[in-house]
């Protein structure tokens, strides 16, 4: 049993989205654009004991509800054992139970005939409306089978069970999570998983509070604090509150049931003499606690085969990168459907194209589409296929980018990258320049035209960045002349390539050149702008990777070179946010396409 679809009307941040979800989806998008929201609207939906945050005026759009103001949260359920309704008391027969529908994976779409069309599923509709009561300044939510068009407040519904939740059986895994009591009794997660399991201790605490009461060291009997008690005690007497054998004693909590479960804390034993709480191990192993603790209760309810959906919320934090795609292999393995935000490309790199949903939320109206449909071997570009086979991740780090470059291919994403480096590790130079965050997608040679197609389908803010050759000429009309065509994109000056704007960044080190740049011009008479230019163009220096990044980091201390570096990536940002650039070598040219042509004059063949 999986959610197949969820429609989210005047929720948060989203007056209106419709998102299809396969068995297993990674959200990506940009900061705000919804992901959240989405986790947590089936939260709310199908949640229990306050797993998400009580609902506030926030969670209605606009953050101003009145009396009229309804958000409501719809979703189509599919995959039941059985296309027959009738098998299927506990959602299907009686009173109070779901309408048959039908879900059709062709079309994305929900139908309502009476008998199943062909190539449908059955499916169930159940909805979550909440609406703020001026009488009594509450708010309230009602959870129902969908039925069509209602205001469950006013029309009257069909209330869906907590038995019909439970089949269900999603669970979020929130990103805000309480991190030194996840592993405790105190922990709602920890005693849901125990009571599935029928695993509370009830024997083993019983023990544990006849020990706390009569075999604990008793710090009462410790001088001077026994003399302090013994008297109390007398005064205690003397008022006939206590009785004459009374005394004051100290135990660890006061042992009653709750209180003995909530004092025990989790550690970790290294050895029989050495005792680290939980909580006070690294960030890493603390993030996975809730993760640990939802994985033991999916494997109890498959061995129960019942249903399991897990939503998580950036569930690589505080995990290592090299741990990241573990993780998602082990989300897949435990769940029957799981829905996945992130901000690693790491983690949405072990998801298929298809399996990738870019959201985007244009003025609250929410859109949802997965990066790809079709498998990756079926995809007809063989430059496309590279770019999902042996850049996946870096393609899907775009996706959630900034400012985003796409470079003429690899060679010109290296250097691209270096400089940025450079730019960003100049304390003076990032401080003066204000460098924002800017994406390389690398590309492969010659695959710029098709590497950016693919990426405008979701992203139009993308800028390609091509040479001020002929080379650079003919990407550029295939670019302006393709559907859509850039918004803007980046040229190097006249007979420029990206060696040029090596040469200018490293213009200033000729004066006092160092190992590396000594090694690429040994003749003093070479150390010119032009010789630079001549010795990167140099096919052998071109393959020489190591020399490349011995040249940008040995830069690093001669401040002309990264302010140049610098400038550079600031003008790049100005140039996408449309704000003037700090270099006045920048021209301008709008092509009949509406193309913004921005070249750097500044930067051409000497």
């Amino acid at each position: 049993m999986r959610i197949s679809q969820i429609e989210i009307r005047n929720f948060r941040g989203i007056r209106h989205g419709r998102i299809t979800l396969p068995a297993h989806a990674v959200l990506l998008g940009a900061n705000n654009s919804g992901k959240t929201t989405i986790v947590e609207s089936l939260a709310l939906l199908f949640g229990r004991e306050r797993m998400v945050r009580p609902v506030s005026d926030w969670d209605f759009y606009g953050g101003a509800p009145k009396p009229d103001s309804r958000f409501h949260i719809i979703a189509t359920i599919t995959g039941f054992p059985s296309d027959d309704a009738k098998m299927l008391p506990g959602w299907f027969v009686g009173e109070h139970a779901a309408r048959p529908v039908w879900w059709h994976d062709d079309m994305e779409a929900v139908s309502f005939e009476s008998d199943p069309p062909d190539g449908a599923r059955l499916a169930a509709q159940v909805a979550l409306t909440g609406r703020y009561d001026d009488e009594t300044c509450e708010f309230e939510l009602a959870r129902y089978f969908y039925d069509g068009e209602c205001d469950p407040f006013t029309d009257g519904y069909n209330p869906v069970s907590a038995q019909v939740v439970r089949d269900v059986g999603l669970f979020l895994l929130s990103s805000n999570r309480e991190w030194d009591r996840l592993l405790s009794f105190g922990s709602s997660t920890l005693l849901k998983v125990l009571r599935e399991y029928d695993a509370l201790p009830g024997k083993a605490l019983e023990e544990l509070k006849a020990q706390l009461r009569t075999g604990v060291v008793k710090i009462e009997e410790a001088s001077p604090l026994c003399d302090i008690l013994d008297a109390s005690a007398r005064e205690l007497q003397s008022f006939l509150l206590i009785q004459p054998t009374g005394k004051l004693v100290y135990r660890p909590t006061s042992l009653d049931a709750v209180s003995v479960l909530q004092s025990l804390v989790a550690h970790v034993s290294e050895s029989d003499d050495l005792l680290v709480p939980v909580s006070r191990q690294g960030a890493g192993m603390i993030s996975l606690q809730a993760f640990l603790l939802l994985l033991a209760f999916a494997e109890q309810r498959r061995t129960k085969d019942r249903n399991f959906i897990l939503a998580a919320e950036e569930p690589e934090l505080h995990l290592h990168p090299s741990l990241h795609q573990r993780l998602v292999h082990r989300i897949r393995a435990s769940s029957v459907q799981s829905i996945v935000t992130t901000q690693s490309p790491h983690v949405a790199a072990g998801y298929q194209p298809s399996e990738v949903i870019f959201v985007k939320n244009l003025r609250g109206e929410l859109t949802a589409a997965p990066v790809r449909k079709e498998a990756i071997r079926d995809i007809g570009s063989k430059s496309v296929r590279k770019l999902y086979l042996a850049h996946r991740g870096a393609f899907y780090e775009a996706l959630m980018g900034g400012v985003i470059l796409v470079p003429e291919g690899m060679y010109d994403f290296e250097w691209l990258s270096l400089w940025q480096r450079l730019a960003q590790s100049s304390p003076d130079s990032a401080m003066f320049f204000r460098l924002r965050p800017i994406t390389i997608l690398p590309t492969s040679d010659a695959a710029l035209v098709e590497s950016f197609k693919e990426l405008s389908k979701f992203r139009l803010d993308a800028i390609p960045v091509v040479d001020g050759d002929t080379a650079g000429t003919g990407y550029l009309n295939q670019l302006i002349s393709a559907t859509p065509s850039p918004l803007k994109l980046v040229r190097y000056g006249d007979g420029a390539a990206t060696e040029c704007l090596a040469a200018w960044i490293l213009e200033p080190a000729l004066a006092a050149p160092g190992s590396a740049l000594g090694t690429l011009l040994p003749s003093p008479a070479n150390r010119t702008l032009r010789g630079l230019q001549d010795a990167l163009v140099d096919a052998t220096t071109k393959k020489d990777r190591e020399l490349r990044e011995n040249l940008v980091w040995e830069s690093l201390p001669t401040l002309g070179c990264c302010n140049r570096a610098g400038e550079f990536f600031h003008d790049l940002a100005a140039i996408a946010f449309g704000e003037q650039p700090k270099n006045s070598g920048w021209t301008i040219d709008t092509k009949p396409s509406g193309t913004k042509v921005f070249a750097a004059s500044h930067i051409r063949r000497a």
